[in-house]
């Protein structure tokens, strides 16, 4: 099969590995494909340094007519550092990876906005800030729905779940997001992979207490799901 890679051109100059082969997306990947990402600065208080960087997640199922689910989740930057660290800790070299972790480390290590050591903020600061972190996660995405990339396990599962739990937050209802991609299946086997993957969830470094209180979550559908 022709030659396959993640489509960002940001970061183009670095060594890539690419995937000769492509295969179906996994579960644990697939609902990525239907995720649209976006992240705003919130600063409620006034003070740049407590500026909040909010990813707006909109999620369209792919084979139904239910609405969009359209949640947002609150994290200061220092959220968003460790994040950055447990990927890198996931990505490292190490595993045998018929995948682009390698390229991807190198992204994510290098393109990373830098902390700011003095005690100085500006709205250019921020926005700078908010630009790349909308970057890298973008880019995380592309190469986690990358047909390509879907033999590497590290990848698919550890990474997968990571990111996940990341832009989905302590919201309660990561199985309702989860019961939309299963029940376009009558599959139980696909069900019984959703099932698993929600668990695993679970086991990733727990970032609920950066969540801002003022994070809202809309999943009118799932509620519907656990009512029938």
């Amino acid at each position: 099969m022709g030659i396959i890679s993640t489509p960002v051109t940001n970061f183009s100059g670095h060594y890539r590995k690419r995937a000769s082969f492509s295969a179906d997306l996994s579960q644990s990947t697939a609902w990525l494909e239907h995720l649209h990402l976006n992240i705003t600065s919130i600063n409620a208080n006034g003070k740049l340094s407590k500026v909040q960087y909010q990813v707006q997640a909109t999620y369209t199922p792919p084979c139904c007519q239910d609405p969009e689910l359209v949640w947002t989740v609150s994290r200061p930057f220092n959220a968003y550092r460790r994040f950055r660290k447990q990927l890198l800790k996931n990505l490292q070299s190490g595993h045998a990876c018929p995948a682009e972790c390698k390229w991807l480390y190198t992204v994510i290590k290098n393109h990373f906005p830098k902390p700011n050591l003095l005690p100085i903020y500006s709205s250019r600061l921020v926005e700078a800030r908010r630009q790349s972190l909308t970057r890298l996660l973008r880019t995380l995405q592309a190469s986690l729905v990358n047909r390509g990339n879907q033999r590497c396990n590290v990848l698919v599962h550890s990474v997968s779940r990571a990111f996940a739990t990341f832009i989905v937050g302590d919201n309660a209802q990561l199985p309702e997001l989860m019961m939309t991609l299963s029940e376009c299946s009558s599959d139980q086997s696909t069900r019984t992979s959703v099932t698993s993957f929600m668990s695993g969830c679970s086991d990733e470094e727990d970032y609920s207490k950066d969540v801002s209180p003022s994070r809202r979550f809309q999943m009118q559908r799932q509620q519907e799901i656990l009512q029938v």
